[in-house]
């Protein structure tokens, strides 16, 4: 069993280490972090820190994803305490005083427990949780009164998080009359602890040395209900491993769709497989199949115009494709604009068919991301954010062996056989692949490297 703990500016590492020797540490959590980690049911976690402002936070159904499937899931002090009280319902277990003011409404805002982060993880403001508590144990020992505490508190919390610190609220108050009783709580937080998300955090660490469950042992009732939204499913594929060496699901199909010739076939039969499995007659064929279904649904192309025809269908298939054979473009291409509609699978075992067993697809995505970090590496200005998008844009024009004058409706035909919304977003998805596929051609022709002059 591994218990991982993410972590940042509430406690150092060494703190965690002495309390609970076989934590695997993480630093803050962060969208996307724990279904990166291919936990089972023998795992655990623990949140006590996670960023939220300057990157997308840790979602709510990342967590029910990990309780539906038997994952022990705390959390403590700040971001842990915030995502266990809104997920208290579903088993995900909160520890610690700053949860239970969550979880009771004491405590009804995100920035109680904000802070800036300087860029070796030092925590450079004062979180308002630690300010009350100090406020309130002055009060309490007698330096300051209850009412001059509340006082406090709130002056505090009117300072914005990245400027909440104990000067700044000095200056706050000079000109009032909690001047004096400022300077009092002042000199006592310098002579004793108020550091409540510390204190909590261990108190959660404390508990999970123990070695007892924390999570609810019953089986979530909730998880049999409809609660898997097409984002969660996106979510799945995107992070959680398909492969020993941690790549997923989504980084290997998109690999694919950029540069198997053969995925736009796949992609074609995968979708007209799944509709013509509504049709009663096993004899008629996939395309005949989709016709009828397309009749009973009443979809009729003649009812739409020709501008709705030109955006889905390119000038020669306007022109020489016959109905039936418009038709099934037409499906094809609009498949993935339903997110309700599972047809974009999240795992190895949905994917099935569509994905290419003997592409090598592993061995490439990974040289891609080496390329990529080292491109980065050797110069921050050469980041894959700094892409040329025409030079992308003319590397997939080759691998698909469009025209050098194809015009945007066959652009866009083209990336959507391949199951993109459109040629934009394949050049887009394309960022992530695009020196290591020149690399890898450049070092089967020994030509220039790849990150020559493909930056902007």
């Amino acid at each position: 069993m591994s218990t991982h703990v993410f972590a940042g500016p509430t406690i150092a590492p060494a703190r965690i280490r002495a309390l609970l020797p076989s934590a695997v540490l993480h630093p803050p959590v962060q969208h996307g972090d724990v279904l990166r980690l291919g936990l089972t049911t023998d795992d655990r976690v623990l949140i006590i820190d996670g960023l939220w402002h300057q990157s997308l936070p840790v979602r709510h159904k990342e967590i029910l994803m990990l309780l539906a499937e038997g994952v022990e899931v705390s959390g403590a002090a700040s971001m842990g305490a915030l995502r266990a009280a809104e997920l208290a319902s579903y088993g995900m277990v909160g520890i610690g005083h700053i949860f239970r003011g969550f979880r009771d409404g004491r405590l009804d805002a995100d920035d109680e427990v904000a802070v800036l982060q300087g860029p070796d993880g030092r925590a450079l403001t004062q979180a308002l949780v630690n300010l009350r508590c100090a406020f309130q144990r002055a009060a309490a020992a007698g330096g300051i009164t209850d009412a001059q505490a509340i006082a406090l508190t709130e002056a505090a919390r009117a300072i914005p998080y990245p400027r909440r610190t104990w000067t700044a609220l000095g200056r706050a108050v000079r000109e009032t009359g909690l001047r004096d009783a400022y300077e009092k709580a002042d000199i006592w937080r310098c002579e004793n602890a108020y550091d409540q998300k510390r204190e909590d955090a261990e108190a959660a660490l404390r508990l999970l040395a123990l070695g007892t469950a924390t999570a609810a042992t019953m089986t979530p009732q909730w998880s049999e209900e409809p609660w898997e939204t097409s984002f969660v499913r996106y979510w799945s594929a995107a992070y959680h491993p398909a492969t020993d060496t941690g790549l997923p699901l989504l980084a290997l199909l998109q690999h694919q769709q950029l540069y198997d010739p053969d995925f736009p076939q796949r992609w074609r039969t995968r979708v007209l497989s799944r509709l013509a499995s509504h049709i009663a007659d096993p004899s008629a064929s996939t395309e005949a199949a989709i016709s009828h279904l397309a009749e009973r649904l009443g979809l009729d192309l003649a009812d739409l115009s020709a501008e709705q025809l030109a955006y889905w269908l390119t000038p020669d298939e306007l022109n020489y494709a016959d109905r039936c054979e418009q038709l099934v473009r037409l499906v094809v291409r609009t498949a993935r604009l339903d997110d309700a509609w599972p047809i974009w699978p999240c795992s190895r075992a949905e994917a099935g068919a569509l994905f290419n067993l003997a592409a090598g697809t592993e061995e490439k995505v990974t040289a891609a991301l080496r390329t990529n970090a080292s491109a980065e590496a050797a110069d921050p200005r050469h980041s894959i954010a700094h892409l040329a998008p025409a030079r992308i844009a003319a590397h997939l024009f080759h691998q698909w062996e469009l025209p050098p004058d194809a015009d945007q409706s066959c652009r866009d035909a083209a990336a959507r056989d391949r199951a993109f919304r459109s040629f934009a977003s394949a050049v887009e998805t394309g960022r992530t692949f695009y020196l290591g596929a020149v690399t890898r051609a450049s070092s089967a022709t020994g030509t220039a490297g790849a990150s020559d002059n493909v930056l902007i």
